[in-house]
């Protein structure tokens, strides 16, 4: 069965990601290799055609493996976070159609992929959520999901593109909210450690 995913939507901005990232493993698979977009984009019935005539361009490859480069980086630093805390949140924001949680699972974490709710319905479709793992729809503006993440093994967040959707006052005040919806001593001991890094 094929998910259809209209123009003009929230959904459509998971495509360019999703596209670059299923590029990217074709073209240089000894550099990067994301098998679950390359199944994925089968699995989605939108118009290509673009993508496809632009990804000949050396500036939409540049672009690609830009994309593809993010997520090996983000992969990095989330397993360098699991190897001193393996009962941690891996906290994915503004997830779309990003596996990253699952290819950094070390079979103890807890797995968070936050989007908005129609994002999270097709994500639901695609990549239903596994043991550990959980898809949760929300606003990640509208702090109330910070109660829905047990961080009590530590926890590492990280987005992948979003925050070109905000501003940087908004930005800050989720990046707050985060560590501060305790105490001062307890916000100030959940941040000295991220700091340190």
């Amino acid at each position: 069965m094929k998910y259809k995913i209209e123009k003009n939507t929230v959904q459509e901005t998971l495509i360019l990601p999703l596209y670059s990232r299923k590029l990217c493993t074709e073209l240089y698979p000894n550099l990067y290799r994301d098998e679950t977009a390359v199944r994925l984009i089968d699995q989605i019935d939108y118009d290509f055609s673009e993508a496809e005539k632009n990804s000949r361009s050396l500036m939409q490859r540049f672009g690609a493996l830009e994309v593809a480069m993010r997520q090996n980086d983000l992969a990095f630093e989330v397993q360098a976070y699991l190897k001193n805390h393996p009962c941690a949140a891996v906290v994915n924001l503004g997830c779309g159609l990003d596996n990253t949680g699952r290819a950094c699972d070390n079979g103890r974490c807890k797995i968070y992929n936050l989007d908005f709710p129609d994002v999270i319905a097709l994500r639901q479709q695609l990549l239903p959520a596994g043991e550990r793992e959980q898809n949760i729809p929300c606003n990640l503006k509208d702090p109330a999901w910070f109660d829905k993440i047990d961080a009590s093994g530590g926890a590492v967040f990280f987005a992948s593109g979003v925050f070109y959707y905000f501003l940087t006052e908004q930005v800050r005040e989720l990046v707050q909210g985060m560590f501060c919806s305790r105490s001062p001593a307890e916000c100030w001991s959940l941040m000295l450690p991220t700091v340190r890094r």
